[in-house]
């Protein structure tokens, strides 16, 4: 798979160092501090705690509304 190297992928905090470090890196270039790879459980557990904050907010809207 290719890369386009002129996207922008924004950028991250190094928690080593706080430099802003480009999003699509591994490594910091100041510190060298190595990224972790997220597991696919990892991307899985975001999803669904976006889901349920999602419900939570609308429960809360709705319970608003009908007061």
């Amino acid at each position: 798979m290719r890369i386009d190297e002129k996207k922008d992928f924004g950028t991250r905090e190094c928690p080593a160092c706080a430099s802003e470090v480009p999003a699509n890196e591994n490594r910091c270039p100041i510190c060298r501090y190595e990224f972790p790879n997220p597991t696919p459980r990892q991307h899985g557990m975001k999803r669904w705690g976006a889901l349920l904050m999602l419900a939570l907010l609308l429960v809360l809207i709705l319970a608003g509304v009908f007061r």
